[in-house]
Protein backbone atom coordinates (compact mmCIF):
# COMPACT_ATOMS: atom_id res chain seq x y z
CA UNK A 1 0.00 0.00 0.00
CA UNK A 2 1.54 3.41 -0.66
CA UNK A 3 1.52 5.97 2.10
CA UNK A 4 0.19 9.23 1.34
CA UNK A 5 3.09 12.06 1.40
CA UNK A 6 3.74 14.43 3.48
CA UNK A 7 3.60 18.12 2.98
CA UNK A 8 6.74 19.99 4.17
CA UNK A 9 7.39 23.25 4.98
CA UNK A 10 9.89 24.70 2.37
CA UNK A 11 12.04 25.67 5.00
CA UNK A 12 12.12 21.85 5.88
CA UNK A 13 12.88 20.72 2.64
CA UNK A 14 15.78 23.54 2.44
CA UNK A 15 17.24 22.37 5.52
CA UNK A 16 17.35 18.58 5.79
CA UNK A 17 19.56 18.35 8.51
CA UNK A 18 17.47 20.49 10.94
CA UNK A 19 16.30 18.46 14.24
CA UNK A 20 13.03 19.43 15.96
CA UNK A 21 13.33 21.26 19.02
CA UNK A 22 12.98 19.63 22.54
CA UNK A 23 10.40 21.00 25.21
CA UNK A 24 11.06 20.66 28.77
CA UNK A 25 7.62 19.48 29.78
CA UNK A 26 6.22 16.17 28.24
CA UNK A 27 2.70 17.19 26.91
CA UNK A 28 4.29 19.96 25.43
CA UNK A 29 7.24 18.20 23.68
CA UNK A 30 4.65 15.76 21.87
CA UNK A 31 2.88 18.01 20.40
CA UNK A 32 5.95 19.76 18.75
CA UNK A 33 7.27 16.17 17.75
CA UNK A 34 3.92 15.59 16.38
CA UNK A 35 4.22 18.86 14.43
CA UNK A 36 7.78 18.29 13.04
CA UNK A 37 6.64 14.76 11.93
CA UNK A 38 3.59 16.31 10.08
CA UNK A 39 6.43 18.53 8.34
CA UNK A 40 6.13 21.60 10.34
CA UNK A 41 9.00 24.11 11.06
CA UNK A 42 9.68 24.47 14.46
CA UNK A 43 12.14 26.52 15.88
CA UNK A 44 13.47 27.19 19.45
CA UNK A 45 13.00 31.07 20.69
CA UNK A 46 14.25 32.39 24.09
CA UNK A 47 10.88 31.65 26.05
CA UNK A 48 8.93 29.73 23.36
CA UNK A 49 9.24 27.23 20.19
CA UNK A 50 7.69 28.86 17.14
CA UNK A 51 5.63 26.05 14.86
CA UNK A 52 5.10 27.63 11.15
CA UNK A 53 2.44 25.18 9.40
CA UNK A 54 3.33 24.12 5.24
CA UNK A 55 0.58 25.65 4.47
CA UNK A 56 2.01 29.81 4.55
CA UNK A 57 -1.94 31.12 5.02
CA UNK A 58 -2.24 29.99 8.77
CA UNK A 59 -0.72 31.80 11.58
CA UNK A 60 2.25 30.24 13.51
CA UNK A 61 1.70 28.57 16.80
CA UNK A 62 3.85 29.61 19.73
CA UNK A 63 4.49 26.76 22.86
CA UNK A 64 5.72 28.26 25.68
CA UNK A 65 8.44 27.12 27.26
CA UNK A 66 7.21 28.25 30.90
CA UNK A 67 3.66 27.64 30.50
CA UNK A 68 1.60 30.14 32.87
CA UNK A 69 -1.74 28.18 33.44
CA UNK A 70 -3.44 24.73 33.87
CA UNK A 71 -5.14 26.34 30.51
CA UNK A 72 -2.42 26.90 28.39
CA UNK A 73 -1.38 23.24 27.03
CA UNK A 74 -5.44 23.06 25.90
CA UNK A 75 -5.32 27.08 24.28
CA UNK A 76 -1.89 25.50 22.69
CA UNK A 77 -3.78 22.43 21.12
CA UNK A 78 -6.59 24.49 20.19
CA UNK A 79 -3.88 26.51 18.03
CA UNK A 80 -2.31 23.66 16.31
CA UNK A 81 -5.86 23.08 15.53
CA UNK A 82 -6.95 25.98 13.84
CA UNK A 83 -4.00 25.75 12.26
CA UNK A 84 -4.65 22.77 10.43
CA UNK A 85 -2.79 19.92 12.83
CA UNK A 86 -4.83 17.11 13.62
CA UNK A 87 -4.50 16.80 17.78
Amino acid sequence: MAQAKTKKHRWRIENPDAKCPRHPKKDYRLLVEEAWTAGWRCERATNYIFCYPPDLTKDKVWVPMTPSSQRTLRNVKASFRAAGLAV
